[in-house]
Order: structure tokens, then C-alpha cells, then sequence
């Protein structure tokens, strides 16, 4: 998603992002080479496919979760998993503000298989749930009241300064009306995408797996 950059209008209002938007990056600060490197690929393949006549087509992913997940995976998702699974209070590091989509892993691998089944050569495809759009925060909430069933808090442990490395808040919402318009269309919400991840994370640990694959 950070390929897409700050997508803002003349006012500065935030606008969604659509396949044919590109935002700012700012190439003074480190972590730009991450999303800047991802529109170099995008570039690359499109060059490589016009070169030797392939079709080639490009799917830009929402974060993407759900069952199959490595259960010692750190991403923020996986984390706030385990803090449900284990009983402990979710502690956020700086204030959530990130604003985001997401999309269950099965509506992911649908909808790389519906660009590359019905999709146009030379194009790029959103594969977001719009539905799932929230903010760092208001996650960490759904998982402690809906998963957690109450059980745990979330709590804010913010340092002085940005000892973790954490990216800038950003502000984005993916618009997968393209994909959408090939017949696609995501099934799992934010809370089910939750309850599958965890049930496949309790699965895996207690049958010694890599990662589990039910759901």
C-alpha cells in the first residue's frame, strides 16, 4: 500500500486511492526506498512484458491476514492475535492514528486470480476490502471488546522519541472498484478475518506446524 504515497486533493483533503493515483514520496527519508522500490518493480514487469510480448498484469495488495499465518509472525495483526489468544493487554507504541485496508487471505488469492484470469495486460488492480478501512487504534479496540470478548485492554506505552522505527501515520484508502468490475468480491470482514486467524494460529501450535491452513 505505501507504494501509493500521500494521495491528497487541492484542499488537502485525503482521496482514495485508484489504481491511476500515485502519490508523494518523499526520496530524503530512508524508508522510501521500500515503496519507491515497489514502483520500480511495477515498471519493470510492464517493460519486461511490452519487450517480449507477455501479458502482465499487476496486483496491489491491502495488508493481507488471515488463516495460515506464521503464529510467531510480528506483524501488527499477529500480534494483537496473540495478546486475544494469551490474555494480555495490546500495547501500542504511538497513537494508531494509521488509517488502512485489509482483506482476508482467501479474498486475496481470488482476486490475483480473477486479474489473472479476466484481467487486461499492462494493468494494475487494487485487491482491498473497502469494508475492513480502519485505523491502528480502532483495530486494537475490535480485537480486545469483539475477539478478547473484553478480557484485555489497550494500552499506549509511547517512548520520547521513535525507538521502534515505526513508518510516519499515513492515510489511506484502497478503491478495488476496478476489481471489483472483473466480478470480484471480498467475503471475510475485519472481526471474521480475526476469529480464522487465530483458530488457525491455535492449530498450528498445537499440532507443532509451521503455520496453520484451515479456513
Amino acid at each position: 500500500m505505501e507504494m501509493y504515497g500521500t494521495l491528497a486533493d487541492e484542499s488537502g483533503r485525503d482521496i482514495p486511492a485508484t489504481e491511476d493515483r500515485l502519490g508523494f514520496l518523499d526520496l530524503t527519508k530512508v524508508r522510501t526506498d521500500y515503496p519507491e522500490s515497489k514502483r520500480m518493480c511495477e515498471n519493470l514487469c510492464i517493460g519486461f512484458g511490452h519487450e517480449y510480448g507477455l501479458s502482465v498484469m499487476i496486483a496491489r495488495l491491502s495488508q493481507t491476514f488471515g488463516a495460515g499465518i506464521l503464529p510467531w509472525e510480528n506483524r501488527v495483526f499477529s500480534q494483537f492475535a496473540r495478546s486475544a489468544m494469551q490474555g494480555t493487554d495490546i500495547v501500542l507504541h504511538t497513537k494508531g492514528l494509521s488509517e488502512g485496508n485489509y482483506c482476508y487471505t482467501r479474498d486475496s488469492v481470488r482476486g490475483i486470480l480473477t486479474i489473472a484470469v479476466r484481467g487486461e495486460a499492462g494493468q494494475a488492480y487494487n485487491v482491498s476490502n473497502e469494508k475492513t478501512h480502519t485505523t491502528i487504534a480502532k483495530m486494537a479496540q475490535l480485537v480486545a471488546e469483539k475477539i478478547a470478548g473484553g478480557a484485555i485492554r489497550v494500552v499506549y506505552d509511547i517512548p520520547e522519541t521513535n525507538a521502534f522505527g515505526y513508518a510516519a501515520d499515513t492515510k489511506l484508502f484502497l478503491d478495488a472498484s476496478k476489481l471489483r468490475a472483473l466480478g470480484w468480491q471480498p467475503e471475510a470482514d475485519l472481526e471474521e478475518m480475526y476469529r480464522r486467524l487465530i483458530a488457525s494460529m491455535k492449530y498450528s501450535m498445537e499440532n507443532g506446524e509451521g503455520c496453520g491452513t484451515r479456513g
